[in-house]
């Protein structure tokens, strides 16, 4: 049995500087010198003409794009008269340059292969294969590109400014006032603004001759349609009339979780004892749900699994549900920015209510992840996670289908599960977010509501129990991030197999059970499929967790649900052989870890530890450019040389800066390595500075008993391997180092000490006589004696 609280370890006191690798950016050989410089020099003329072409609200200045290859000095390019504004994707980025510079940059071209005897930082120059200009192409969105614009006569586009300097520079409220001179010399409408440090965002009324003005200003970064919630679901009304009486509502203490919805139905009689606060963001409906959506996520928030509390008819909320309207009746956006939205709701909620946890079973369907920048919800999700300390729970988003190309191409049932992993399927804003927990959904039911009452063969559902929801997104996120981390039960749906369009899909019978919002005269239950059900399972148990323990950070929380995350066989079973290596060949990554992250969290000891099972917790804060080590206080008994299964499962999370205009986003790069050796002493000298001459820096140890590689899990901010080992050396200690790298042009935007949770879960489920959970608390008491008789 899991009774015994999680156990807290500290790391060794122990200074050790990160080992740092000088790295010279390396040249990029022309064999014709001059010819090159030319080159560049006819490029600059042209794309100086486009760009004084263009509309603009600052004359002088000028966009360009560069293109270049290998390794670019971006922290240099002002040698050459040229601001750096943005890094595009690998081999291109963006900069600013007004006449002065146009002029510094000109010079330095023609001097190339000349006189450049004293040309400093030359190899910028060389890196450059050519320069362009940002194009009413590249402003376009993936939305715009594919649908259009709208056919009315006046709509709303959200266009987003290069973002110059930071919110409250000077330079950047001197181009938002010159932008905005130009819309109203323009006639056109600002409806809504958007000023963070790395997302400047207007959502504007135009017509199509404005678009066009609007396609080609020198200022636009990118021309969007609003956002398209795409949330869709069929709703079944359940026969379930009877509910006990007097449902207590939760303690004072619980855990505050706040769903940022369509609203609440707060009368409903399951979610009134837990309601504590409603707010409209976006009317004047006090939070009122007038779609259902809301209230069935709230259902899920609240009480996790329905069917399992309606079948023993016992109703306990152990949470309190907080309730912010920010959809309208449709489920949609509002007409204002829900970037805007969201941080008046999140800060509202955090500052006067100080929830912590919020659920956001929504995205953006016109902003499928481009592999490139994380940008719009995601970002601001990012940057309030990190400002307010807070946990998101994200949904990864539901797929309907494609049509130009087609996906699937026929069947949904014949085509599953290959076109999970197509291009089209991938995560929408703002699932790829990093710093908070996104999640796919896994099927439970695979019999519909027709098939359950009649006996002749007419739908079919593509999955089984516990394989992944014909309707989730895939991964990865930026960098070849783990995304979805997590995975729950979301629903599933089944195919008519009579008639001739098979993308025509049944859902009645194959969801989650949850609230309905219009019980009134009806039932108090709908049954609804699509990923927003299956993110606020993983809230409802990241609540519980927070009941547990209270002073958990949202590191701590998003590290313990990875940390305990399995991945189900029927997850990797749902992909035939064939497919599982073609992908990996082409893509150098597992097909199931790109559908399912971590996998499903497994409650046993999620909450608490037992003798065969026992979970250690760390919370610190670390330095640039430095390590931490921590002992595993593993006992005798769990190293002991029979050959037997023993786990060793560690999770690292953190919640670093982040930037649009850079490729690498994240301003902070923390990783941890697990090893083994003799002493602290050993194991240190292959991380410290001042050794890296004499020893070989580390890696994991036992790679081969390892599930993911460090090289994978490192790309996100949550990061977790396992470790089954069968026969261990007793004579081995156990360690885990933390490291931390800021980027070096994320330093001045991170924190002198970065805060960081660790996570390890030691396993021997195989001894049946194990102590381990008493065996560990020994070593960690005893530890703490000697570090006290060390201080004194």
């Amino acid at each position: 049995m899991a009774n015994y609280e999680h156990l807290k370890i500290e790391r060794e006191l122990l200074e050790n500087e990160r080992r740092t690798r000088k790295i010279n950016i390396p040249r990029h050989p022309r064999g014709d010198l001059r010819g090159h410089g030319q080159k560049l020099s006819r490029d600059l003329t042209e794309s100086f003409k486009f760009a004084q072409s263009q509309q603009t609200s600052r004359p002088g200045n000028f966009v360009l794009k560069i293109r270049y290859t290998g390794l670019l000095d971006i922290t240099h390019l002002n040698k050459h008269g040229i601001e750096f504004v943005s890094q595009e994707d690998n081999h291109l980025c963006v900069v600013f340059v007004d006449e002065t510079g146009m002029a510094v940059f000109a010079d330095h071209l023609q001097r190339l292969g000349l006189d450049d005897a004293e040309l400093t930082y030359k190899q910028i120059l060389e890196a450059i294969e050519g320069i362009d200009n940002w194009t009413s192409d590249d402003r376009k969105s993936w939305a715009l590109r594919r649908h259009g614009l709208p056919r009315a006569e006046k709509f709303l586009l959200d266009v987003e400014l290069w973002p110059v300097a930071v919110a409250h520079h000077p330079e950047r409220l001197s181009t938002c006032d010159a932008f905005e001179r130009w819309l109203a010399h323009n006639g056109i409408r600002r409806t809504d603004k958007v000023n963070l440090d790395s997302l400047v965002m207007y959502r504007l009324e135009v017509n199509s001759s404005q678009v066009n003005l609007l396609l080609n200003h020198s200022d636009v970064r990118l021309v969007d349609l609003p956002p398209k919630s795409g949330i869709r679901y069929s709703q079944l009304n359940c026969d379930i009339n009877r509910i006990p009486e007097g449902i207590q509502s939760p303690t004072h203490q619980a855990a505050r979780v706040c769903v940022l919805d369509s609203g609440v139905n707060t009368n409903h009689p399951l979610l009134a004892p837990a309601i504590a606060e409603s707010a409209d963001f976006i009317g004047d409906t006090d939070g009122m749900d007038l779609n259902g959506h809301g209230t069935a996520v709230a259902g899920v928030a609240l009480y996790g699994d329905l069917e399992a509390c309606n079948s023993t008819n016992y109703w306990h909320p152990e949470l309190w549900i907080f309730n912010g309207r920010i959809l309208d009746e449709n489920a949609e956006f509002d007409s204002s920015s829900i970037e805007k939205t969201l941080i008046e709701a999140v800060t509202y909620f955090v500052e006067e209510h100080q929830c912590r946890i919020f659920n956001l079973s929504l995205g953006n369907s016109n902003a499928p992840y481009d592999n490139r920048h994380i940008r719009g919800i995601a970002y601001v999700l990012d940057k309030l996670a990190r400002d307010f300390n807070i946990l998101f729970v994200v949904s990864a988003g539901n797929f309907s289908g494609s049509i130009d190309p087609d996906v699937p191409r026929h069947s949904w049932r014949n085509e599953y599960p290959e076109y999970l992993l197509a291009d089209e399927s991938i995560i929408i804003d703002p699932a790829p977010a990093l710093n908070v927990l996104t999640v796919g959904s896994l099927a439970r039911h695979n019999a519909t509501f027709d098939a359950q009452r009649y006996p002749e063969i007419s739908q079919l559902a593509p999955a089984t129990e516990n394989q992944p929801s014909p309707f989730t997104r895939h991964g990865p996120s930026i960098k070849g991030a783990i995304k979805p981390e997590l995975v729950a039960i979301g629903g599933n749906l089944a195919t008519p197999i009579r008639i001739g369009n098979e993308l025509k899909d049944v859902k009645k019978g194959m969801g989650v059970l949850t609230c309905n919002s219009l019980f009134v005269g009806n039932t108090l239950f709908s049954e609804i499929s699509g990923t927003s059900f299956a993110a606020p399972y993983i809230t409802h148990l990241a609540g519980r967790l927070l009941n547990n323990y209270p002073k958990a950070s949202a590191n701590l929380l998003r590290a313990l649900l990875v940390n305990h995350a399995n991945m189900l066989s029927e997850i990797e079973n749902s992909f035939p052989e064939d497919m599982k290596k073609s992908y990996r060949s082409a893509n150098g990554r597992d097909a199931f870890r790109d559908i399912a992250g971590y996998g499903a969290v497994d409650e046993g000891e999620l909450f608490r530890s037992s003798q065969n099972a026992v979970v250690l917790m760390a919370e610190d804060k670390i330095e640039n450019n430095s390590h931490h080590f921590f002992e595993l206080p593993l006992p005798d008994d769990f190293l002991r040389s029979q050959r037997a299964s023993r786990e060793i499962r560690v999770t690292l999370s953190y919640c670093p800066a982040v930037r649009t205009t850079r490729i690498d986003y994240v301003a902070t790069k923390m990783s941890f390595r697990l090893v083994k050796d003799q002493s602290l002493e050993s194991v240190q000298r292959h991380f410290n500075h001042s050794t890296q001459d004499e020893t070989k820096t580390r890696n994991d140890d036992a790679t081969s008993n390892r599930d993911i590689s460090a090289e994978l899990r490192g790309k996100g901010t949550v990061q977790s391997s396992t470790w089954r080992i069968k026969q261990p050396k007793p004579s081995e200690k156990w360690f885990v180092v933390i490291t931390r790298q800021d980027r070096d042009w994320g330093e001045a935007l991170s924190f002198e000490q970065e805060d960081y949770a660790l996570v390890v879960t030691v396993t021997d489920r195989e001894n049946e006589e194990a102590q381990l959970y008493s065996q560990i608390s020994q070593r960690i008491e005893l530890k703490a004696r000697e570090r006290a008789r060390a201080r004194v």
